[in-house]
């Protein structure tokens, strides 16, 4: 982070005065504390992960003076302090995970108490009881006393120690009464809310939440919980009945009590789905993680209990509708925007092109950073209000509330299989996959291997016995699978998966997807018969990577030119029919700024195909700045200092390799690199297929609970329709046989998923033994 004990205060703009009777005299103490000020105003606009980030910040630089003398000249630190403590409390109650290691609430409330015991020595000692400024000190220590003790009562009902949590209330009411009038009513309703989870419960879930209700309200809208950091605590207090029902041994309460605290969330977010920015729903995630968790957690309890696949499919849909990866609305907003769009577009494009947005941790103007996000999120929020309002969103609306609403999609010959990862601790996830078709009684549930037992079950190549066994028994007569994938079985070749002597891919024609919206869209497509003849093909290779056409690189430097990368794109445009219109960009125009005008520009139905080298780079803090630090070995094997995985995963154009291991500024338009952040900024609406030819294109970070961040990720928010990626490393001539042999499919009249499929099947068959070439390819539709 910053490092603030060398900056400054003078070099920090923003100076606003204080209600504090003592200026701060230290310049990183009054740069910090700008700092704090600022992490405000990015959680009043809605933006509670950069608070976060630099309050934490604030809170290190003032926690350096810990442990100095307790002295009258340092009150006013520790009071500060503790107002950065204060105003994380709350968030991190509602958002700390039960099974996070870091326990960085109660790390928060002990760093909280600590100071507070520092400001009453102080007080007690320091101060002549006389003194004109020891009343309103000491009124000051007792209003945040009442603060703090109504906090840890709200971490105590979070433990489920609720008779601590309401002696720890009732403390707090009696300061309050005397220090914080204004807190007593939100005090005095903890108060209630405590004593009625300590009564009985009647066995009637849906009595008990209507009993919360009229205690606590459960309404919210996305743009208070954004601005606030958290839920309302309705559905703290709703999750704490749950677990209640459950203790008491009645687990189908505790399932119903779940289940209206999804349909509540639901309720107060559906209607904002599809109108979500990408940022927004990282967000939401965030701060739903601790209720959805615990709901999957729930499940894996009780894994036995036959509602919970009904349980596990709604959640799932919910989940997908607030953290799946969805196009962009300002994406789907079609070819005939709004003036006003297109204006505001700009002025983003040049936000995410200034040298502010890729300033890294420690660098000395970092802060800089955090206000132009929330600049940047200001005016896509500006264009989604456009979008909204002159109804310009092109997308279908498909309402997915449970899983009988996917069933009436599914034919007798299909099956749906839903992958979730669930919660088990800080390291490892359980593996679940959810199997419907269409005469399904209920989702059945398959409890498949450990997040860390895939890799040995990989090498013993157990995956057919471990995986797709326990769920063939429920496919029936189902010869069209649609894979929804989650977590690392993304980066599973699935068809590549041997059972009883056979790949999947002899029996089944797997679609592989990334969530079960994507299904009902593609049983859309069909229905509409949008099967069209006339494409436009944009294609990017034979990029020179060096400064000479004729480098071939060297290890730890950079990347070798790829000759075939340009022999794949002759190939192919030589095989378009007549319809087809093609843009070929190689050599010198095979470079990032050409990429990037395409955004806004592609015709319908066009296909953008992209030979080069991909990347997907380790996180290292240490680098000081933006270059790209190789392996010797393997220079395709890296790491750079950027903590956001879609800044370390892309692909190279013209140039990049100035990047390798060099302290060159990272040049947003023209280094030659393209993260998976850039193009996540595109509005590639109308493309209706990316290829990217390129070794490992499909990797990414896996995050719980989300999938990958990569590329796949990245063009599916850019409004792309399918990516054509590969997991694998493979070479130059075996690419150009499996993407020729797809385009001539394809070509030849075959749909997209047709022609891929044949493509595999015929491979497999003339090069059985070459797995990686006729397996190595996904197609994420």
């Amino acid at each position: 982070m910053i490092r603030v004990e060398t900056i400054h205060a003078q070099d920090f703009s923003r100076q606003n005065g204080t209600s504090y009777l003592q200026p701060l005299s230290d310049d990183s103490l009054r740069y910090a504390w700008n700092l704090y000020e600022l992490s405000l105003d990015c959680l009043e606009k809605g933006y509670p992960s950069l608070f976060f980030e630099s309050s934490k910040e604030a809170e290190r630089v003032f926690n350096l003076r810990k442990y100095r003398a307790i002295s009258r000249q340092n009150l006013e630190v520790f009071l500060r302090n503790l107002e950065i403590y204060f105003s994380e409390n709350r968030l991190l109650i509602d958002k700390d995970e039960g099974n996070n290691l870091r326990g960085d609430v109660i790390f928060n409330l002990l760093g909280t108490g600590v100071t507070l015991n520092q400001v009453y020595t102080v007080l007690e000692y320091r101060f002549e009881k006389s003194d004109t400024t020891f009343s309103f000190y000491s009124g000051w220590f007792e209003k945040y006393k009442a603060r703090y003790l109504a906090d840890y009562s709200l971490y105590e009902v979070r433990k489920g120690t609720l008779q601590e949590a309401l002696v720890t209330c009732e403390e707090a009411l009696a300061v309050a009464q005397y220090y914080d009038t204004v807190r007593i009513a939100e005090v005095s309703c903890q108060k209630r809310v405590i004593q009625y989870l300590m009564r009985p419960f009647p066995n009637d879930a849906q009595e008990t939440i209507r009993g919360l209700k009229k205690l606590v309200s459960p309404a919210f809208t996305k743009d208070k919980i954004l601005r606030e950091g958290n839920m309302p605590l309705f559905y703290l207090y709703g999750t704490q009945i749950a677990r209640i029902y459950e203790e008491q041994g009645n687990v189908e309460q505790a399932f119903r009590t779940y289940r209206l605290l999804l349909e509540e969330i639901r309720k107060y977010l559906e209607s904002d789905f599809p109108y979500l920015l990408p940022e927004e729903r990282s967000e939401i995630g965030l701060l739903l993680q601790y209720y959805l968790d615990a709901v999957q957690s729930f499940s894996l309890r009780h894994i036995g209990y036959k509602p919970v696949g009904e349980l596990l499919f709604d959640h799932s849909l919910l989940k997908e509708g607030l953290l799946a990866i969805h196009p962009s609305p300002v994406a789907m907003a079609g070819k005939n925007r709004h003036p006003l769009v297109l204006t505001l577009q700009e002025a983003i494009d040049s936000l995410y092109r200034s040298p502010d947005y890729y300033l890294l941790p420690g660098d000395s103007c970092y802060f800089r950073k955090f206000r132009l996000q929330t600049d940047l999120i200001e005016l896509k929020r500006k264009q989604v209000s456009v979008v909204k309002e002159s109804g310009l969103n092109d997308s279908v609306s498909m309402q997915l509330k449970d899983w009988k609403s996917v069933q009436n999609y599914l034919e007798p010959h299909e099956a749906i299989i839903k992958i979730v990862d669930l919660p088990l601790d800080v390291f490892d996830r359980q593996y679940v996959a959810l199997v419907l078709t269409s005469d399904s009684s209920s989702p059945k549930v398959v409890l498949l291997p450990r997040k860390l037992e895939l890799f040995r079950i990989g090498l013993k190549h157990q995956r057919g016995q471990r995986i797709w066994k326990p769920i063939r028994k429920y496919l029936k007569h189902s010869t069209e699978i649609y894979l929804c994938l989650e977590g690392e079985l993304m980066d599973f070749s699935w068809n590549n998966i041997s059972y009883r002597k056979e790949k999947l891919l002899d029996s089944y024609d797997i679609h592989s997807l990334l969530s079960v919206k994507d299904f009902v869209r593609l049983k859309s497509d069909k229905t509409n018969g949008e099967n069209v003849a006339v494409h436009t093909l944009y294609g990017f290779g034979g990029a020179y990577f060096s400064s000479h056409s004729i480098s071939k690189g060297k290890r730890g430097q950079g990347v070798p030119y790829l000759a075939g990368s340009r022999k794949e794109l002759y190939n192919i445009d030589a095989m378009l029919p007549e319809t087809w219109k093609s843009h070929l960009f190689l050599g010198h125009e095979a470079n990032k700024s050409n990429f990037l005008r395409l955004s806004a520009g592609v015709a319908p139905h066009s296909i953008v195909h992209i030979a080069t080298h991909g990347f997907s780079l380790l996180y290292d803090e240490s680098i000081p700045d933006g270059r790209i630090v190789s392996f010797k070995e393997l220079p395709l094997i890296g790491s750079n200092a950027y903590p956001d995985p879609m800044m370390r995963n892309g692909f190279l154009l013209t140039g990049a390799n100035r990047y390798w291991n060099k302290p060159v500024p990272y040049d947003a338009m023209d280094s030659g690199i393209v993260t998976a952040h850039d193009v996540s900024q595109m509005n590639l609406f109308g493309t209706d297929l990316v290829v990217l030819s390129a070794c490992r294109s499909a990797a990414g970070e896996t995050r719980a609970g989300e999938g990958l961040y990569g590329l796949v990720r990245a063009f599916k928010v850019a409004g792309v329709r399918a990516v054509m990626a590969n997991f694998n490393p493979i070479s130059d001539e075996k690419t150009v046989l499996f993407i020729t042999t797809f385009y001539r499919h394809w070509i030849g009249g075959d749909s997209m998923f047709d022609a891929f499929c044949r493509t595999q099947r015929e491979l497999m068959e003339s090069n059985p033994e070459d797995e990686f070439l006729w397996s190595g390819f996904v197609l994420f539709e």
